[in-house]
């Protein structure tokens, strides 16, 4: 636990300061990478209620001993209620934070136009593209719905192209757009290419749609990282370890069938080396299943890639998970912060991987709690002993 200097701005749905928030009950904050975050804002009976309203804009700014005043994140307000406990009226707010903005459109496009249906593109231009054409222009099929869908061109831009994502093709039309750009990074990060995305503040109701491929903040890690760091419990920063073994949902031999009948249909089984060698395990460790692709037709590098997917998605795992945290010698937002890349030990493993999420507890005496969540996935060879 450490105390820090905290900050949180009341702004307008357009960007109109209101207030500076003080004299708060409590307050918490959750960033989640890729994913829409949560706050939560207690404050006193005698809150005015004139500050409370649809998209309200809350931003929460921190600035740690030693280190920068930093936009953590901002909040739009969706909800608020009053009251009481144990004869105490409090009014208490929150909502989303700022990524919540991308799952507030779909892809409005019918299926097999471009809009819907990408092809052999980078996985972070991908993601990309479908920002503009939902959030950002949005004028094709303006004149099939009758009304504009981008955010207003001042408040709402999106980063240029970059091409360093893992080349796949996908469809998805009227699907949220939220979850399909979640799905792209999934399958990108699954082929050895880490995509993440966010959606960034850079002036009062003003924010940008940026991607990274690799690491989303700074790579710390032992051996690989600009002034590494280590988490364990030895060092006092690592809470609630967590290491396992899962072999249970294993495949080592995948058949994909494309189109046809009987002994007619296209038939392409898939393995790997990998799988080969984990076969060896035990004598009862070959482990199959089928792929139906008939999508593909009869277009064997289709048929195999569907195949070999399904292999992918099941290979034997070693997972790692556990709480980072906010200590003297380890310092959020100084030594460490969301979406870096660094070193956890544990079981005699040294595990590297993102700082995926973060909470921050304030009470009314400005006193914070901070923790983080860390997980690694890891597919095992062989045995782990």
């Amino acid at each position: 636990m450490s105390t820090v200097n905290h900050r949180l701005v009341l702004r307008s749905h357009d960007g109109e300061q209101l207030a500076i928030l003080q004299d708060l009950v409590h307050w918490e904050l959750t960033r989640v990478l890729n994913d829409a975050g949560w706050f939560t804002i207690v404050a006193s009976g005698d809150f005015d209620p004139q500050m409370l309203g649809v998209d309200k804009l809350i931003e929460f700014w921190r600035q740690p001993v030693g280190g920068e005043d930093m936009l953590l994140a901002v909040g739009f307000m969706r909800y608020w209620e009053w009251a009481e406990t144990d004869g105490v009226e409090v009014v208490r707010f929150g909502g989303p934070d700022q990524v919540e903005l991308l799952d507030r459109r779909i892809v409005c496009y019918a299926a097999t136009t471009s809009q819907s249906s990408k092809e052999d593109m980078d996985s972070d231009d991908m993601v990309k593209e479908i920002i503009r054409e939902n959030h950002v222009y949005a004028t094709a099929g303006m004149s099939d719905y009758g009304r504009p869908r981008g955010f207003p061109a001042a408040n709402f831009t999106c980063d240029p192209d970059e091409g360093g994502g893992y080349n796949m093709s996908r469809d998805f039309a009227w699907r949220d757009v939220l979850p399909t750009i979640q799905e792209i990074a999934e399958s990108s990060y699954s082929y050895g290419v880490p995509l993440f995305f966010d959606v960034v503040p850079n002036g009062p109701a003003q924010f940008t749609f940026r991607t990274w491929i690799g690491v989303r903040g700074i790579d710390r890690t032992i051996g690989a990282g600009i002034i590494p760091i280590l988490f364990s419990k030895e060092a006092g920063n690592l809470a609630d370890p967590m290491l396992r073994f899962d072999y249970t949902d294993e495949l080592s031999y995948v058949v994909g069938g494309g189109q046809g009948e009987g002994t007619d249909r296209e038939i392409d089984p898939e393995n790997s080396d990998i799988s080969k060698l984990r076969e060896g395990e035990s004598i009862w460790n070959k482990r199959e299943s089928f792929q139906d692709a008939r999508e593909c037709g009869r277009i064997r590098e289709c048929i195999a890639a569907r195949a070999f997917q399904k292999l992918q998605e099941h290979r034997a795992k070693m997972v790692f998970s556990g709480r980072l945290l906010d200590m003297p010698q380890s310092r959020f937002g100084v030594d460490w912060g969301f979406g870096d890349k660094v070193t956890s030990r544990y079981q005699g493993f040294d595990f590297d991987g993102y700082v995926r999420s973060f909470t921050i507890r304030v009470d009314q005496d400005g006193v914070e709690d901070v923790s983080a969540g860390f997980d690694v996935t890891e597919y095992a060879y062989g045995s782990p002993r």
